[in-house]
């Protein structure tokens, strides 16, 4: 009995790691206007648009709900179309 209770255990604490790190990241909250941005102000937004992409990677990897696969794809889609739309306007200021 107590070799079955502590195999049991041991199986759940290896198993709550694997699910522990699936967790939606929130995307950046804001994008600087890229008709009046720094370019300072835009390398800040492409590393916090590049860190949202990798933790939505890892999301995705991990997530099996395909209805929050979805989401999260679209969501994904509609920051990086956001940023780009940004990075246009910032390179017709030039």
């Amino acid at each position: 009995m107590k070799k079955t209770l502590s195999a049991a255990i041991l199986s759940v604490a290896l198993a709550v790691p694997a699910f522990a790190n699936c967790d939606k990241p929130i995307a950046p909250p804001t994008l600087p206007d890229g008709k009046t941005a720094a370019m300072d102000d835009m390398v800040a937004a492409k590393k916090a648009v590049d860190a949202f992409k990798k933790g939505m990677e890892d999301y995705l990897s991990c997530e099996k709900n395909a209805i929050k696969v979805d989401s999260a794809q679209a969501e994904l889609q509609k920051v990086a179309a956001r940023f780009n739309a940004e990075v246009r306007a910032f390179k017709t200021k030039s």
